[in-house]
């Protein structure tokens, strides 16, 4: 059953929701409590502060507040705002969790066809929050708000999608290799738990595994990368990363080599501006391979 479910998977046969469901027969035989939190949260959704939420889940989306102006005009534009407004703030304005199930990231990829982006409309109460910051403007020029959104890429989705796809396919041709009767000769020993555990930790959350590492900002790990090697600065630039931004990212990796959650922190701060970016010149193909280096470079 595990080799047909790999089968199934890599030759994209059933979608990945269908195959996550299947993966649940192969949890309830290794009784793995990591497996079986992954695969229901993949399934039935993240919450908003999930501890657990995959760091490619969390993504760069730009805000749109739409003006009705006089004589019928319509003006559209991004919120901007300065750091003065705290972390905390900025963090819920220029990001974006996709907390839904994976059968929801699906169905969105589906619905949105051939359009490169789709948008989320905010509710009332933080439009009218977010169009009071710009009310001498519009008060200036006789302006109301009363629609704000937000875009998300079609390639995000995507990104979310392929993601999950490979670390579930990964984990379950590692089970295979390791076990190859899993489901008829299984014996929960000590040692086959522990080989279990480190599989699918190390194909579910790499280094980072936050049911590990703990919650809180104050957790400092050491990593051993302490700048850009000439073949990362040039994949970047590749993937149409500026060349002073890919120098803004050494200085982050340089200066944050002893601080593990440091080195996060601003590298995914340095992804959300990049991708804004790099999808400005239309390169949106590239997002997951940017998207991707960095979850490299801070496992």
């Amino acid at each position: 059953m595990i080799k047909q479910l790999i089968k199934d998977i890599a030759f994209d046969n059933i979608k990945v929701s269908q195959a996550l469901t299947r993966a649940k027969l192969i949890e309830n035989q290794v009784k793995n409590e990591t497996l079986k939190q992954w695969i229901n949260k993949e399934l039935e959704g993240y919450e908003f502060d999930d501890k657990l939420l995959p760091s490619y889940r969390k993504i760069w989306s730009t805000v749109n507040l739409i003006a009705e102006l006089p004589f019928g005009r319509i003006q559209k534009f991004a919120v901007s705002l300065p750091e003065s407004f705290g972390a905390k703030t900025l963090d819920l304005i220029n990001n974006h969790r996709i907390i839904e199930p994976i059968a929801v990231v699906e169905f969105q990829i589906e619905n949105l066809g051939d359009k490169a982006k789709g948008y989320i409309n905010l509710p009332i109460q933080q439009t009218e929050m977010l169009a009071h910051l710009y009310q001498e403007q519009l008060d200036q020029y006789g302006g109301v708000i009363r629609v704000a959104n937000r875009e998300v890429g079609k390639v995000q989705y995507q990104n979310v999608l392929e993601q999950t796809t490979q670390k579930l396919l990964d984990t379950l041709m590692q089970l295979d290799s390791e076990f190859p009767e899993l489901l008829d000769n299984y014996h929960m020993t000590k040692e086959n738990n522990e080989k279990i555990q480190n599989i699918v930790t190390t194909n579910i959350y790499g280094s980072n595994n936050p049911t590990n590492i703990g919650v809180g900002n104050d957790i400092q790990q050491s990593i051993t990368t302490h700048q850009l090697s000439q073949p990362d600065r040039e994949l970047l630039e590749s993937y149409g990363v500026d060349k002073n931004e890919i120098e803004q990212l050494n200085e982050i990796v340089k200066n944050n080599t002893k601080d593990k959650s440091s080195l996060i922190s601003k590298s995914m701060k340095w992804l959300g501006s990049v991708s804004a970016s790099v999808a400005a010149k239309g390169l949106y193909d590239k997002l997951p391979m940017i998207n991707e280096f960095i979850h490299k470079l801070i496992q």
